[in-house]
Parts: C-alpha cells; structure tokens; sequence
C-alpha cells in the first residue's frame, strides 16, 4: 500500500465529518426512522467484512443479519483495502449519510473519508 494512501486513511479515522449544526445526530438503533435523510449515526461497529465482489460492510448494533444499520463502501473505494477498516471492528463509530434502505436494512454508503469517525 502506498504511504499516501495510508496517510490519507489514518486522517479518514482521525478527522470529524464536516456537519451542519442542523444535521440529526442518532443512534443506529433508530436509523429506520430517519429514512433518506442525511445523518450521522453512531453506533457499535460488531463486525467488518470484504465480500467476494469486493465492496466493503460495516454492521452496526449486531452481526449480520440482525445488524440496526450497515455502513457500505463500494468496491473499488480506496477505503475497501486498507487494513485500518478492520480495526473499526469493536469501536463506537459515527457515519455520516443518507439512510436507504437495502433488503429491509437501513444503510449508508460510504465514498469519502469525511464519513467515518472512530470514537
């Protein structure tokens, strides 16, 4: 992995959202209620994974497939590869997005390091 990259994801980990004082702040358990509005929700990070097509999941609140929220980052994101994304796992996580919902699970995908904060 390059250095640049790597320094790039450590600032993703460490750096805040950008947010507006407006913006609603929630937990994952209640992520169902604020469908396809822009958010930031914090949660238990309890598992972390890589599928077979190569987009990332976060799932918040249980493992799959009783998760509150998931947390998705497509493949081919540099955020997918980097060995960081694994140590979510166990953490109390803020990501920030728009809520949809994806076979009766709330998600947020994830294209930027602005998303994800590690608490």
């Amino acid at each position: 992995m390059c250095r640049a990259l790597l320094i790039f994801l450590i600032s993703a980990l460490l750096a805040g959202p950008l947010l507006s004082a407006d913006e609603p702040r929630i937990d994952s358990s209640d992520a169902l209620n604020y469908m396809k509005q822009n958010v930031t929700v914090s949660g238990l990070v309890t598992n972390v994974f890589v599928s077979k097509h190569g987009n990332a999941f976060s799932n918040f609140g249980e493992k799959y497939p009783n998760q509150t929220l998931t947390g998705w980052i497509p493949a081919g994101t540099p955020l997918v590869s980097d060995p960081l994304l694994q140590e979510l796992q166990g953490k109390t996580v803020k990501i920030t997005g728009v809520i949809e919902l994806y076979h009766g699970k709330p998600e947020i995908k994830i294209t930027s390091k602005d998303q994800i904060v590690s608490e």
